[in-house]
């Protein structure tokens, strides 16, 4: 096979990148000798690998490579190379930071924030990685299963909603407690910030940290705790205090009751105190966008097929993980393209489909030499993506009764004539029992 010219690949990442890429290559004097694949080469080389997930047919679209390459274990690299320094870590972070600064430059408008807010969430997932000695030693498994587990890491991530962009992530043992990684995102939330975090997350420390950075967080509340009333903002909605007492001092909250037809009333706390300009509605339909990423992660764990790794060393490991984060920028930067060419959000854009297209333009971008076909490639391909849109069903819900979604799912609503209604509907929660006072007078709310 000859060997084909990347050039048109360079265009998609965007040619000023690959040289800065390359110059940061040459100043870490990344290779020892001085054959070396070039930065495109190399690229080119983990991407196919990262998208081709049978053995066969990527050795077969690697003829041109094969004198060079070798094997150990499921990961080809240059038998010139040391294991250790197949590509610098620090130079494929710059890179993803670049193409992550690329998705959030297209959504920097006012009218992708909330009320001049940008919208983050985070959240953590369990990854199973392959069985290894070094691996064992670093991430070890859960130790609710006695060492006999498979090695898990833990995987925490700043997910940008509006532009669905991985902003930073974090990794580390499997933990039951969640604070420990999202103390180390904390550092890159920025000023003028909005962060969705899960109930896991409910941490008096984490809400000084996140105020002390001027930046506000929405997140349900514990059922065991009862912050104390200060005064009624609206119906369902309570200027609280809640007790730090890792620093004895006190923080004032907004606690907002959010109803919903079918599931259980819940607390939402917030930093954001102004009930008129962020009203208690509003705030309970926001929340519901961080389910956002939680899409991500089934996209990351189950559409980019990310539940089976070939790293044998944790380095490797960081290293496969980058790349994945670096490959979904790319696909997210082409659906932002799509997306504006229909005027539509990029959520709204299957990203399934847009992988499956980024495939097949990765084949024409390797096979096509001539640069004077970039424009009609490019433009074919977000055209392609373009078409793909997920089916979006406002107002459906599902109801946590899993005997009722069961029942409506295989039509045993309708009872025979003259039989008793065995599924009686529960009464809705009134909403007159939010407040408890104690005998001291003081006013606190119930779960």
């Amino acid at each position: 096979m000859k060997k084909p010219d990347l050039s048109m690949l360079a265009q998609w990442i965007e040619p000023s990148l690959v040289t800065a890429l390359e110059s940061r290559r040459y100043l870490r004097n990344e290779w020892c000798r001085r054959r070396k694949l070039s930065t495109l080469e190399t690229l080119w080389l983990m991407l196919q690998y990262l998208w081709t997930h049978k053995k066969p047919a990527f050795l077969k679209s690697s003829i041109w490579l094969l004198d060079n390459l070798t094997y150990h274990g499921l990961f080809p690299f240059p038998h010139f190379v040391r294991l250790v320094r197949v590509f610098p870590l620090q130079s494929l972070h710059w890179f993803y930071g670049k193409l992550v600064s690329r998705l959030q430059t297209a959504y920097k408008n006012e009218s992708s924030r909330w009320h001049g807010l940008r919208l983050i969430a985070a959240d953590k997932t369990t990854l199973s990685l392959p069985e290894s000695k070094s691996l064992w030693k670093r991430f070890r498994s859960h130790s609710g299963q006695q060492g006999l587990g498979p090695i898990s890491a833990e995987l925490c991530c700043l997910f940008d909603i509006i532009s669905r962009a991985p902003i930073h992530f974090v990794y580390d043992k499997v933990c039951t407690s969640e604070h420990k990684l999202i103390n180390k995102l904390i550092k890159y939330i920025k000023k003028g910030d909005l962060i969705l975090l899960d109930s896991g997350f409910h941490y008096s420390v984490t809400f000084n940290k996140i105020m002390l950075r001027c930046a506000h967080f929405l997140i349900p509340a514990k059922k065991n705790i009862r912050p104390k009333v200060l005064r009624n903002l609206g119906e369902g909605d309570y200027l609280c205090q809640i007790k730090d007492y890792n620093s004895n001092t006190d923080i004032n909250v907004r606690v907002v009751f959010v109803y919903r037809k079918g599931f259980r009333r819940r607390r939402l706390i917030t930093s954001l105190l102004d009930p008129v300009r962020f009203p208690a509605a509003e705030l309970a339909n926001l929340y519901h966008m961080r389910w956002d990423i939680e899409t991500f992660y089934r996209d990351f764990k189950h559409t980019f097929r990310a539940t089976s790794w070939h790293c044998r060393t944790p380095d490797s490991f960081h290293l496969e993980l980058l790349m994945h984060m670096i490959s979904i920028c790319l696909i997210r930067i082409a659906m932002v393209h799509a997306g504006k060419l229909v005027n539509l959000y990029v959520g709204h854009l299957s990203f399934a489909r847009a992988l499956t297209e980024t495939r097949l333009f990765f084949k024409i971008l390797v096979s096509t030499p001539d640069l004077l076909l970039w424009c009609s490639i490019w433009k074919g391909f977000i055209h392609r993506c373009s078409k793909h849109r997920v089916r979006i069903k406002p107002g459906r819900h599902f109801s946590r009764n899993q005997q009722e979604y069961r029942r409506k799912s295989r039509g045993l609503e309708i009872k025979s004539r003259g039989r008793k209604i065995k599924y009686a509907e529960e009464p809705l929660i009134t909403r007159d029992r939010e407040i408890l006072k104690d005998r001291n007078g003081n006013l606190f709310l119930l779960s």
